[in-house]
């Protein structure tokens, strides 16, 4: 697991500085119609993807795209997700990772919509694209319209695009209630998110970090950024002179991090988040998707901020 998330976020990374909204799979139409007529062409980033008939028999190595699949009401047309697909738990889960190197694996399981998170060198997709199956590559998302970009490309995808239209305006919706109730509380409020213990952290201006921003809240890691790179790795000097109100942890399930571990860092002691005990962990799986957990990730930040939502 700890493999996994280090991964992920390497490929996040990378991902970050060359994403587009086109690579990050908005729709083209091709078909003859706006309600899931079939043939119809999408955008992902593995280039405009053909799909002749709807899918029945979806592979999603994606637990993003395993949470919006499921959430626009395609989750019916599902035959086997990733390992780390765990929302939702009813999801057929599989020994899939995400990081097969050929589409042998996804073959097994006769697909006629495969769904990647990455897909280095177009190797995978290709080999599909050979077999016969469509495949859409959506990477990791560097901001909120690229989940809601994907949500409308899984819709027309899946022929369930009323579906996504309904869940886009859901999140929207529900995120904005939670702003709405933080009002001011978090208005220039401090922060540290952390990635993993060696103290790599994400700038505002990573998906991440804008679901914070939404809060007014204010990243200290936004002064180790760089144009290149937005997943900067802080010293514990920089830290404690930055010395931040609250610590947000994505590191607990894949390396054990607690509010215990990160005060009894040397010299963490002194910093005001551990003093005010505002450290707090986030679930690794939900702090580094994109999909339509965004909505519990900020419903937990705004919980520990001292604000109830439903």
């Amino acid at each position: 697991m700890k493999r996994r998330t280090i991964l992920m976020l390497l490929a996040a990374v990378s991902l970050a500085g060359c994403a587009t909204t086109s690579a990050s799979g908005s729709a083209s139409s091709a078909g003859s119609g706006a309600h899931g007529s079939f043939p119809l062409t999408v955008s992902s980033a593995n280039g405009p993807v053909t799909i002749k008939s709807e899918p029945h028999r979806i592979v999603s190595v994606s637990a993003s795209a395993t949470s919006m699949i499921y959430d626009i009401g395609a989750g019916s047309q599902v035959v086997a997700v990733d390992k780390y697909s765990t929302d939702p738990p009813s999801a057929p889960r599989t020994a899939l990772t995400g990081f097969e190197t050929g589409a042998e694996s996804y073959l097994t399981y006769r697909p006629d919509l495969v769904v990647l998170a990455q897909d280095p060198g177009g190797t995978v997709s290709a080999q599909l694209a050979a077999a016969g199956v469509p495949a859409l590559v959506l990477e990791p998302a560097t901001a909120l319209r690229d989940t809601y970009a994907q949500i409308t490309t899984l819709g027309r995808a899946t022929g369930q695009e009323g579906g996504a239209a309904t869940e886009n305006a859901s999140i929207k919706a529900r995120l904005a209630t939670i702003v709405r109730e933080v009002g001011g509380r978090g208005r220039g409020a401090t922060y540290y998110p952390e990635l993993d213990p060696t103290l790599y952290s994400a700038t505002s201006h990573t998906f991440i970090g804008a679901l914070f921003a939404m809060l007014g809240m204010v990243n200290v890691a936004d002064a180790a950024g760089t144009s290149g790179n937005q997943y900067p790795q802080l010293s514990p000097e920089y830290l404690i002179r930055s010395d931040p109100q609250y610590v947000f942890l994505a590191d607990d399930v894949c390396c054990g991090q607690s509010a215990t571990t990160f005060a009894s860092r040397p010299g963490f002691s002194v910093l005001q988040a551990v003093r005010r005990h505002r450290v707090f962990a986030v679930p690794d799986s939900i702090a580094s998707e994109w999909g339509p957990r965004v909505v519990v990730f900020l419903k937990m930040v705004a919980k520990d901020l001292g604000v109830a939502s439903p």
